[in-house]
């Protein structure tokens, strides 16, 4: 599989790409309004043979998932910034 440029989001969060300074502290006033679930994928990024998704739990954190890596989170953060740059900075180098 090739690898994507950087992580994309779900249509339904496509307003957010771009975006920073998104916190779970002001996600009630930005993200909460959408997101009616618990916990959610914001969307993913393809690294070589890996998926990786991006999660909002909210109220809590971001949290980055491998797809097929189990059930611990690579990295979270109160920050979708500091998760974007996590995520984007990933390259298939790293895995060999």
């Amino acid at each position: 599989m090739s690898t994507m440029k950087e992580f994309v989001f779900y249509p339904r969060f496509v307003q957010f790409q771009g975006v920073r300074g998104v916190t779970v502290d002001n996600s009630h006033k930005i993200l909460n309004e959408i997101v009616r679930d618990e916990e959610l994928s914001l969307g993913n990024r393809q690294v070589g043979n890996r998926s990786y998704h991006v999660f909002y739990f909210k109220n809590d954190c971001f949290a980055v998932y491998y797809h097929g890596g189990g059930t611990d989170a690579l990295f979270t953060s109160r920050s979708l910034d500091e998760v974007l740059d996590y995520i984007n900075g990933l390259n298939p180098e790293d895995f060999k």
